[in-house]
């Protein structure tokens, strides 16, 4: 996600906060705003590095509150209508966008409908309202989601409740939906659109490969170090001010290196924790069953 405004009004901001390369392609470019005029600013600039625009219509955090952005524009359907047909009409890429639901299904059906008609190319649907976040996050609502696939013509992805591949499985066989994405699940674990489950230690140690070999900076590296390895701090929690501390990636690979042998012990699926930190203890239970959809066809939401 890049702020338009700071694209537009900050000069080195694109290249402090945006690189990619030929294997990142598809790709797609989020901005957040609520000004069509800077937002269209900003889309032109980035256009010819991506392949589609997707417009933050989802962001629950403070921040998108107090900067007007985010989920907190789906209340103005005007505006929202707006910011879509503005870039829609000038881009030369498609505009996409990316949305909560509503509590209230009809007004929810309402919005993607005006969503498509102002020129939208594919929706993404996270599957909750924006004040379903963090400690009350709850669960993703599949019903609402496939409810928006029979609504509109356009693509529809889901987003929401996706902890690994069978999941990715269970929500398009229910939803009807066009695709899937993950947002935080991918973050920790990055092979989560695989059928393998993978090691997250060596996942970490992967990564670090490639910062080498890439550049990354620290204050980027931490933030994803955190998220792989946090079953691990869960059991030596003083490792975690290592982290904190860590300054180089000689400091990292060694903290990796202590965290995989703390997680000696663990299956590849019990590393994973990070994503659940949020969650009730009977969700919980519900993830750990990673035979989930085999078993229950009838599997409506997680």
């Amino acid at each position: 996600m890049l702020h338009s405004t700071l694209i537009v009004n900050k000069p080195d901001y694109l290249e402090e906060n945006f690189s990619t390369c030929p294997e990142d392609r598809p790709l797609f470019i989020q901005l957040a705003g609520n000004d069509p005029a800077i937002l269209l600013q900003a889309a032109k600039r980035v256009q010819d590095k991506c392949d589609a625009v997707d417009i933050n219509l989802g962001c629950p955090q403070g921040i998108a509150k107090k900067h007007y952005y985010g989920s907190y524009l789906l209340e103005n359907f005007d505006l929202v209508k707006r910011i879509i047909n503005t870039l829609a009409e000038n881009l030369t890429i498609p505009v996409t966008c990316k949305i909560r639901i509503f509590p209230e299904e009809e007004r929810t059906l309402r919005l993607v409908k005006i969503i498509e008609n102002a020129g939208c190319s594919l929706v993404t649907v996270h599957g909750r309202t924006k004040e379903q976040n963090k400690q009350k996050v709850g669960k993703c609502d599949w019903e609402r989601i496939k409810k928006i696939k029979e609504t509109v013509k356009i693509p529809v992805f889901a987003n929401g409740g996706i902890y690994n591949f069978q999941d990715v499985k269970d929500c398009m066989r229910y939803t009807g939906v066009d695709g899937v994405m993950s947002s935080e699940g991918l973050l920790e674990n990055p092979r989560l659109f695989s059928e393998e489950i993978y090691d997250l230690d060596h996942m970490a140690q992967e990564y670090l490969d490639m910062c080498d070999k890439y550049g990354g900076k620290i204050e980027y590296i931490k933030p994803h170090l955190f998220k792989m390895l946090h079953s691990g701090f869960e059991r030596r929690p003083e490792m975690r001010e290592e982290l904190v501390n860590g300054k180089n990636m000689e400091q990292f690979r060694r903290i990796c290196g202590k965290i995989r042998e703390v997680r000696g012990d663990m299956k590849e699926e019990e590393k994973l924790g990070w994503y659940k930190r949020y969650m009730k203890e009977e969700e919980k239970l519900y993830y750990n069953d990673w035979r989930i959809g085999q078993k229950d066809e009838s599997v409506k939401s997680v």
